[in-house]
């Protein structure tokens, strides 16, 4: 068996294991139960981004740039009309942490930048989700999972297929044009059968929008992480799903898709 192959039975193997959980955490009513599932995913991600982007530093730094992003997560899920507050106080927590051993000004500064990047990109955007299960249902949540998935697998399959030109060669040579546009079409599939089959109330513009914003975002929230690990020297996040890598490695377009799909429903329903 080709390694590829392997690979690919190994990733379908994790996600038959994962998906099950998760679909039972996010159709559930309780809506603490998808709100501490991204509570350990918020802070098993800001352990790998720390990781990489504050490699060698003291591991109660990178602790504390941890516990902020899991408290902005917590903050914001809470009391999200307080949220200007909750940015303020977190940027002002992860200044102090840097600022406590800031001994090598350039490296320093770029620690500053990391961090309160890592904050505001993890506890912030991870908050969308459990937001938009407890104020407008978890089918919501699905379809922004769903839309993620469908556009993640079509750019897969597309591109090895057919796919010809780069997308983006520095940060992600797999990446192609002609990839994007599978995945673009796999999320419009995606947005047009949930409102045919269990979101009748999902209008045709909300489908095209969606569809087609999430098509967009999916693959820039993956070139964004793409960004961070080229610059961190390393191929995966970590190694905490089977074939998949890490945790922020499964979550960087969903970070971006679920955040939209939160503002889209917050703004035009």
């Amino acid at each position: 068996m080709k390694p590829d192959q392997k690979n690919l039975l190994v990733r379908i193997a994790s996600a038959l294991v994962a998906l099950p959980v998760v679909g039972v955490l996010v159709f559930w009513r309780e809506p603490l139960g998808i709100a501490a599932l991204c509570l350990v995913v918020a802070v098993q991600a800001l352990r790998e981004f720390t990781a990489m982007t504050m490699a060698g530093r003291p591991g109660a730094e990178r602790t504390g740039v941890v516990l902020v992003g899991a408290g902005l997560y917590l903050a914001l899920y809470f009391r999200p009309e307080l949220g200007a507050l909750w940015f303020l106080a977190a940027t002002l927590a992860v200044a102090m942490l840097i600022l406590v051993r800031a001994v090598d000004l350039p490296a320093a500064g770029a620690r500053l930048y990391a961090a309160e990047f890592g904050v505001f990109y993890i506890g912030g955007l991870l908050a969308a989700l459990p937001l938009l299960h407890r104020n407008f249902g978890s089918a919501w949540v699905a379809l922004a999972i769903a839309v993620t998935f469908a556009n993640d697998t079509g750019a897969y399959f597309v591109g090895r297929a057919f796919g010809r030109h780069k997308m983006a060669p520095t940060l992600s040579p797999g990446k192609t044009v002609e990839g994007g546009v599978g995945g673009l079409a796999a999320g419009l599939t995606v947005t047009f059968v949930a409102g045919w089959v269990f979101m009748p109330a999902l209008s045709i513009g909300d489908r095209v929008a969606i569809g087609l914003v999430s098509g967009v975002l999916g693959p820039a929230g993956d070139l964004v992480e793409s960004l961070i690990k080229r610059a961190a020297g390393v191929k995966d996040s970590g190694r905490s799903i089977p074939g998949h890598g890490g945790i922020l490695d499964r979550i960087d377009a969903l970070l971006f898709v679920g955040a939209y799909v939160y503002l889209h429903v917050s703004l035009f329903r």
